[in-house]
């Protein structure tokens, strides 16, 4: 065969292996455009450009690599601006005389060969702002939300949710109460909620022997919502959640879907009332949800036979955005894209410090101090990585049309501003820069909470990928666990900052489940821990609202669960549950029998039957596509790496509280992880080079088996990692695709040679 025909012959069998991917994606729901050079694959809005150095699936694509070498950095940059221009964009021997100092310092550091640039790719670096003038505030950069993303992708261990025994979550019996709208009993969906706090310490207040909890709460699927926020309680230290009770919505039951109450924060005044501060959410002349900040004083009636609201003074509005540090509504209204921007101005947080004076942090949308635009694309500090990561970033976000539209909307922050001295009427005294904003990288960070433990102030809040501006990260999230919700966490010697990261990118806990199950969370709440200041508590609810999970399974409080705060501002999640619904920690909080494996066929399985492979429906849920699952496993630093929950023969539901495994030296309330050796922030078992947490040395770094698995059954893990495909066709297209797609390609070599 002359060269001629084997050439022939090859570019067939490229053609056939194309063919094959296409025809695979197709069977599997996925779009592809592809040639035999390069395969684009395209969901939802999505782009993701594979190069012969960076194949889908690689460790390279959930991986930051910020040391990516100069031949794949230039020449993914190369394919991506030849695609995204019709300017000549061949490389030229002058190229470094046509950048600008600044730039041709960040392409000497990223390592790249400066005669390999297009003009396009020179034009664009020459519009980069190098500036690190002093940012007003900390940053969640580019580089953060990959590292965000990649740990749900991993299921790292230090930051996985813990999974849940599914048959042990319950509705809420006090969510079954008289609604606002309506006036009429009906269940109701519970989601973000939170405690009525003591001012100073943050701790959950013993309100004359009751715990007070204020929650969102509405009828599911009702037309334009239904979101109102209801007072419940309890006794004080009962952590029975059948004991809980409703004392109605807090403004009454003539409440309409037009305005509406969202999430917020609660503390007891000196004179023993409760100051709440709530975001009004008004849609009135088919407004898009305009949120302010408004607070009202609440008398209540206590007694032994429970707690009533007696009356509801001072409502009102406290801040509505200023436009400069703040987005108001009238901006955002005023904006090119309504449809991929969101409007943030919500979820009060109230801190008061020890001198009396009140604080507000909530969730915003920067102002004009440094605003939304596409210009926030060349700033380089809005990447955060080395030069290598960054410009391989920023000709990413170039290359791609929807990632640079919604980068260019990006601009969350977390706000901050003072009250007067007038607790039960408070107006704003002073308001500030954010102390973080997430311009470039996320447009949404929710429910900011300020805990303070030993003289320092972490400051949490919680995401989703989704809402940042990498839907390629999204995709991936979605494709391996089902959702794509975090929480993050900054900390700071003050108040006003200035915040660093936790765990480096800020990442503290991370999604383990699909969005669609029973035992799926979000809207993650950190309490303190009295007597433990390197601990919080974390609360959240648990089943996506409007029947997400299936009919009758409405939105409820999940189990409660610990994270360790460790001196090196890095966290772990640890593997202690409660029962549902329990916002106080205490030697009888800890229930073992919330905690469930991921297993199906296990009695304390994560999943309800029927939920494994049941495909997850975005529209329910946030902006999002794909879906998929990676087994995880909560982390317990006093028990052998390989002793995990739920499959431990020592750990079953039902040991002895007061002689239960965890409860060793080092590992109890009393005698807390992190002082003793094996558990403290220098030798705790992640910090080992290499070695997982939740592994035993002899497993492979970044590999988990699943809960339960014998040595026997290490052969069909494959099989048991992506429960959520709910498409067994696109799987066995796949397998014989791949079967063609080789025997193509040996037919053409063997010919070929």
């Amino acid at each position: 065969m002359d060269y001629k025909e084997r050439k022939k012959m090859y570019k067939v069998g490229k053609k056939w292996v194309v063919a094959t991917i296409v025809s695979t994606s197709v069977l599997m729901g996925g779009v592809v455009s592809a040639h035999a050079d390069q395969v684009t694959t395209n969901s939802d809005n999505a782009v993701v450009t594979n190069t012969a150095s960076q194949p889908t699936g690689s460790s390279s694509d959930v991986t930051s690599n910020t040391s990516t070498s100069p031949s794949t950095i230039t020449g993914a940059v190369q394919v991506q601006l030849k695609q995204s221009t019709n300017v000549d964009t061949v490389p030229s021997e002058n190229n470094q005389k046509k950048l600008n100092p600044s730039a041709a310092q960040a392409v000497n550091n990223a390592h790249i060969n400066v005669n390999n640039l297009t003009e396009d790719q020179i034009n664009e670096l020459n519009k980069i702002n190098f500036s690190k003038s002093a940012e007003k505030g900390a940053k969640l950069t580019f580089k953060d939300l990959e590292g965000i993303g990649n740990a749900i992708v991993k299921q790292d261990p230090r930051y996985t949710v813990p999974y849940f025994n599914a048959k042990e979550i319950n509705n809420m019996p006090a969510a079954y109460a008289v609604d606002a709208q309506t006036g009429k009993m009906a269940h109701l969906d519970v989601w973000d909620s939170w405690p009525v706090q003591d001012a100073v310490t943050g701790y959950v207040s013993n309100y004359k022997g009751y715990q007070l909890v204020i929650a969102m709460m509405g009828i599911p699927n009702t037309p334009y919502g239904d979101n109102h926020i209801y007072l419940l309680y309890n006794k004080y230290g009962d952590n029975d959640f059948s004991h809980w009770r409703n004392a109605g919505s807090i403004f009454g039951n003539k409440e309409n879907n037009v305005y509406q109450e969202w999430s917020g924060s609660a503390i007891v005044n000196n004179d023993g009332s409760i100051q709440l501060f709530y975001t009004s959410n008004d849609t009135s002349d088919f407004k898009l949800n305009d949120q302010k900040l408004a607070t009202a004083t609440l008398h209540l009636n206590v007694d032994d036979n429970g707690v009533s609201i007696a009356s509801v003074d001072n409502n009102h509005v406290i801040f509505e955005g200023d436009g400069y540090h703040y987005q108001t509504y009238q901006q955002f209204a005023e904006g090119k894209d309504r449809k991929d921007d969101d409007y943030c101005l919500r979820d009060p947080h109230v801190v008061q410090l020890t001198n009396g004076d009140r604080y507000l942090v909530f969730e915003a949308n920067t102002g004009k101090e440094d605003y939304q635009s596409d210009e926030q694309i060349y700033n380089w500090a809005n990447y955060g990585g080395d030069d290598a990561f960054n410009i391989k970033s920023f000709f990413k976000l170039l290359n791609n049309k929807k990632d640079r539209e919604l980068a260019g909307l990006a601009n969350g922050s977390l706000g901050i501003l003072k009250l007067n001295n007038n607790q039960d009427n408070p107006e704003v005294d002073e308001v500030y820069s954010p102390l973080v904003s997430t311009l470039m990288a996320s447009d949404e960070v929710e429910r900011p909470d300020i805990v303070k433990l030993g003289g320092k102030y972490y400051l949490f809040s919680v995401t989703r990928v989704s809402r940042g501006s990498d839907t390629e990260l999204t995709q991936k999230d979605n494709a391996t666990v089902g959702d794509n919700v975090a929480m993050i966490g900054y900390v700071a010697d003050n108040l006003m900052g200035p915040y660093k990261p936790l765990n480096n990118s800020g990442v503290v806990l991370t999604a383990s489940v699909p969005a669609n199950w029973r035992t799926a969370t979000y809207s993650y709440f950190a309490v303190p821990v009295e007597g433990h200041p390197d601990q919080v508590l974390i609360t959240s609810y648990m089943s996506n609202k409007d029947f997400a999970s299936g009919k009758g399974n409405y939105a409820t409080w999940a189990p409660s669960f610990l994270v360790q705060i460790n001196s090196d501002n890095t966290t772990m999640v640890l593997a202690r549950a409660t029962n549902q619904g329990d916002w106080i920690w205490d030697n009888s909080s800890r229930n073992d029998k919330m905690l469930g494996v991921l297993d199906k066929n296990a009695a304390n399985s994560a999943a309800l039957p029927g939920e494994w492979g049941k495909p997850v429906d975005w529209s329910l849920i946030n902006r999002s596509a794909g879906l998929g699952l990676k087994p995880h496993q909560g982390a317990d630093p006093s028990e052998q790496p390989n002793n995990k929950p739920g499959t431990n023969p020592g750990n079953k539901p039902g040991t002895n509280p007061d002689n239960k495994p965890g409860d060793k030296p080092g590992t109890n309330p009393d005698n807390k992880p992190g002082d003793k050796p094996g558990t403290n922030p220098d030798n705790i078992p992640g910090n080992n080079p290499g070695l997982n947490p939740r592994e035993t040395p002899n497993e492979v770094p970044g590999k988990s088996k699943m809960p339960g698995m014998t040595s026997d059954q290490k052969q069909s893990e494959n099989k048991q990692l992506l429960p959520q495909t709910g498409n067994g066709n696109g799987l066995m297209a796949l397998f014989a695709g791949s079967l063609l797609a080789m025997f193509g390609i040996a037919t053409v070599e063997k010919q070929h040679n």
